[in-house]
């Protein structure tokens, strides 16, 4: 009979361990399509662990505004069950932060109100969204005005706190953001801790990263603009 080494089991054993928490997590992660985005929701977290969307100035430069400004945040209803979460933020200090922008939707009515839904919402500190997480938006919208389409990735990462009032959501350690220019083949990436204190001195600069920052802390890979994970299967626009 041929012997194997303790140290050969051990591998083999971390490996299947690997594969098998891959695994949970995949079947964890639901997704949802809706007009203007995709989103990979967690179903444990209550928060999106990836959303992805094209942009083109059709979408927000048009002469007359479609999007209703009183519209609020509401659950998903492909994932009611999940992302019923208005309670959830009420008495928080974290902001309920928009992946994608609804103004990035205002010539569809139809699509504003989708951009409202948990399934492209994740908690963050008022202080960062309301800065440089809104002026990543506004650089989005320049670049798609400038170069006619990107395609942006934005995503959330680990666990640094818990809120909730029905469920527990989710506070993620980091959130991040790619922007991918097709006409240049340009990936334009940035990363963010979820909780650091912040400093009004602060700027975009200081946190753009290359590609293979945001593939290692995400365990995503990029090629011409398209993602693969674990968790993400392969359809027009992800």
């Amino acid at each position: 009979m041929q012997k194997i080494s303790l140290n050969k089991v051990s591998k083999l054993v971390s490996v299947l361990l690997v594969a098998l928490s891959c695994n949970t997590f995949a079947q964890d992660i639901v997704k949802v399509r809706n007009l203007n985005f995709t989103s990979y929701f967690s179903k444990s977290q209550h928060i999106p662990v990836l959303v992805v969307y094209s942009l083109t100035p059709d979408m927000f430069n048009c002469s007359k505004l479609k999007g209703d400004h009183t519209v609020k945040l509401a659950e998903d209803p492909q994932l009611p069950e999940y992302s019923n979460l208005v309670n959830d933020y009420r008495t928080t200090l974290f902001e309920e932060a928009h992946m994608m922008a609804p103004n990035e939707n205002n010539c569809d009515k139809d699509a504003y109100i989708e951009s409202h839904y948990f399934t492209n919402v994740m908690p963050m500190p008022a202080n960062l969204y309301k800065s440089l997480w809104e002026k990543l938006h506004e650089k989005e919208i320049l670049k798609a005005k400038k170069y006619k389409k990107v395609k942006v990735f934005s995503g959330t990462v680990g666990r640094n706190w818990v809120i909730g009032y029905n469920h527990n959501v989710i506070v993620p350690e980091w959130c991040w953001k790619v922007i991918y220019i097709p006409s240049t083949d340009e990936y334009l990436c940035y990363q963010f801790h979820n909780i650091e204190p912040y400093n009004p001195k602060d700027n975009l600069a200081n946190h753009k990263v290359d590609i293979n920052t945001i593939e290692s802390l995400a365990g995503v890979r990029f090629v011409n603009g398209v993602i693969s994970a674990s968790y993400v299967t392969a359809t027009p626009n992800n």
